[in-house]
């Protein structure tokens, strides 16, 4: 079980990453047991973990390939030797569109496009003896980010894709991302219906014009049990391998929580312990990220703690009415907040076995690293 007077995680300096790896590994086998049960195919997101570490785990339990966001996230990950990948957002701009041909020349991947105009410098960057770059075709399902707005405007930049020789339209990408995080299941069930039902009638507009359509790439943790039925054929979920404290709040349409243990922490060591019922721990805003609810899960303290953040270096953990507090330097595992962003604030991960060992993982494709 993990603990943070762990022998090994003792020697470990604060603030640092570490998951756990029994529930790392149950979570992945309980995602890729539910897509296998329902028929679905697994592109889990690697913009969650930026690990090749994890995407081999995904992989080895029946993922057919990992959806990442950037350019930079495909690059380590190919690098590391990660198949079948899939960058979800437009890759633009011709620094960037030049690094997409270098890389799909070594491994072949695809990519998502939402406007003519990318379509045409795709093609143009890719040279006949290319092999051909497969693209799905972004749908705006409600997030009012990227993607075509409407069916007519998808339809017609499929015949485009169709009509390039470099390329290969192998399908849509519906990710609903602001249905994710709906807190109530019943309310976030409603919502992906009616994200489903725009990719329904897309895919009606692309065989009505005689366009095959094979890959609905999308979905995600919070929503992938009310897109079982589809039309989704595969799923992008991510977050569901470390959970946080955003996840931690949804329940499912029957109040339940969602069935994935908490696999990632932070751990911090107890700075200054001078006032009464709170403690100071040595990870705020650089070790946090600050883009979701507080955490909501502690090992090392008494049940009923609260935290808040104190500064960049510093996070204030209070205790419960009458509870004991740990000592100057005892060390506490703090759950993530928002997964994806605190990741992207370290490093490398200590993934700790059942044994208590801890192995080090590289985090790769990270911003401005």
């Amino acid at each position: 079980m993990l603990r943070p007077d762990l022998p090994a995680l003792r020697a470990i300096s604060t603030p640092a990453l570490v998951v756990d790896q029994i529930a790392l590994d149950a979570n992945i086998a309980r995602m890729a047991e539910t897509a296998a049960r329902h028929g679905m195919r697994l592109r889990p997101h690697a913009k969650t973990h930026k690990s090749a570490t994890i995407a081999g785990k995904q992989l080895a339990a029946g993922a057919v390939g990992i959806a990442c966001a950037t350019i930079s996230e495909a690059e380590a990950l190919a690098g590391a030797g990660v198949t079948g990948l899939l960058i979800t957002s437009p890759v633009v701009g011709p620094d960037k569109i030049a690094r997409l041909v270098r890389l799909h020349r070594e491994r072949p991947l695809a990519v998502v496009v939402d406007h003519p105009d990318h379509v045409q410098a795709l093609a143009a960057a890719l040279a006949p003896g290319d092999s051909p770059l497969e693209i799905l075709v972004d749908v705006d399902v409600g997030q009012n980010r990227t993607g075509v707005a409407n069916g007519q405007d998808g339809v017609a930049l499929a015949r485009i894709v169709t009509n390039a020789p470099q390329l290969s339209f192998r399908g849509l990408q519906g990710y609903a991302g602001h249905i994710q995080h709906i807190i109530d299941g019943k309310e976030r069930r409603a919502a992906a219906t009616h994200s489903a039902e725009q990719l329904r009638a897309m895919v009606a507009g692309l065989a009505a014009a005689g366009l095959d359509c094979p890959v609905i790439s999308g979905s995600g943790t919070g929503a992938h049990a009310f897109d079982a039925s589809g039309p989704y054929t595969e799923w992008q979920v991510g977050s569901y391998v470390f959970m946080d404290a955003d996840y931690g709040r949804i329940r499912q349409a029957d109040g339940g929580r969602l069935p994935f243990a908490p696999a990632l922490f932070v751990l911090a060591t107890v700075v200054s312990a001078n006032q009464p019922g709170r403690i100071t721990i040595d990870a705020g805003t650089k070790a946090l990220a600050t883009n979701g609810p507080p955490p909501d899960c502690f090992l090392g303290v008494p049940d009923g703690c609260s935290y808040a953040f104190g500064g960049d270096e510093h996070g204030i953990i209070t205790l419960p009415p009458g509870a004991k507090s740990p000592p100057l330097g005892a060390r506490v595992l703090v759950g993530a907040t928002h997964c994806d962003p605190t990741v992207n604030l370290h490093g490398c991960y200590h993934f700790v076995d059942a044994s208590g060992a801890v192995t080090v993982v590289p985090i790769l494709g990270r911003y401005g690293a």
